[in-house]
């Protein structure tokens, strides 16, 4: 998620056409990228809320620019800001906000419009002044009676500072499916799921045994009009979370809810 409403505001009022999402979904991509030579910003808010035991608010804007190296290969810059706040029952509030660089590589193994399914490959590295981290995803897509349907398998490892002897490391293994249909060319509804498995380490050791499992589900809605594509959505954290700290089904130090919004245009 981005900056501020004013940037939202500002490229909501440039006069070029929308540039075109192929997947109504926040947290899901497909197997695609936009054109040759290509330019494109995607405005993101997003916001969480509530833990197990005490309150807690979470806020994020990405800033993401993309543009098409070639048919096969996007290439992507984001601006991230990120700030939450935390309070347990009895204790001050803990309040953090830090500002970060992200990058994204897309590529397109198989397309959509030649293949049975759409593959393709992404990696994306993230840098703050508290942490780092890397993603290695798969998106899949097919299309199939009206029906979009996208899957990601994504890899992901960080390394956050701690004060004490330099840095944590930490994993996880996300599956993220959508199902979307268009209702005509500007209404579009979708049903996302997220299913997270979290370790200890993913690069360096993975104990799956000890494995944290989350699962948020809900629906995602995207209006396409001329100015430019705009889609939202909320999930829920479902009562079936396994590992780690859990009261009456759900993870204590994961949301029970969050929405998200976000704004795509060309350039």
């Amino acid at each position: 998620m981005r900056w501020t409403s004013r940037l939202c505001l500002a490229v909501v009022a440039m006069a070029v056409p929308a540039c075109a999402d192929d997947a109504p979904f926040l947290n899901t991509d497909p197997a695609s990228v936009i054109g040759k030579g290509e330019h494109a910003i995607q405005q993101w808010l997003s916001w969480a809320q509530g833990h197990t035991g005490e309150s807690y608010n979470a806020f994020e804007s990405l800033t993401e620019f993309d543009y098409g190296l070639s048919k096969r290969v996007q290439l992507s810059l984001t601006l991230a800001y990120d700030w939450d706040r935390t309070r347990s029952p009895g204790d001050a509030a803990a309040t953090s906000s830090v500002v970060g660089v992200q990058g994204e590589a897309i590529f397109i193994v198989a397309a959509t419009d030649k293949s049975p399914v759409g593959i393709a490959v992404a990696v994306d590295p993230a840098w703050n002044s508290s942490s780092r981290g890397i993603a290695l995803r798969l998106l899949l897509t097919k299309y199939l009676g009206g029906f979009e349907n996208v899957l990601n398998i994504n890899f992901e490892n960080a390394w956050d500072k701690n004060g004490v002897d330099g840095w944590t490391e930490s994993g996880a293994v996300t599956v993220n499916y959508g199902l979307g249909y268009a209702l005509d060319k500007h209404w579009t509804i979708a049903l996302e799921a997220g299913n997270q498995f979290a370790f200890s380490r993913l690069v360096s050791d993975v104990d799956f045994d000890h494995a944290g499992h989350t699962v948020f589900l809900g629906p995602t809605v995207e209006y396409d009009c001329s100015l430019a594509v705009f889609t939202v959505g909320l999930q829920a954290q479902l009562p079936v979370a396994s590992g780690g700290e859990v009261t009456r089904g759900y993870r204590d130090d994961a949301e029970r809810w969050r929405a998200g919004f976000r704004i795509t245009r060309a350039l």
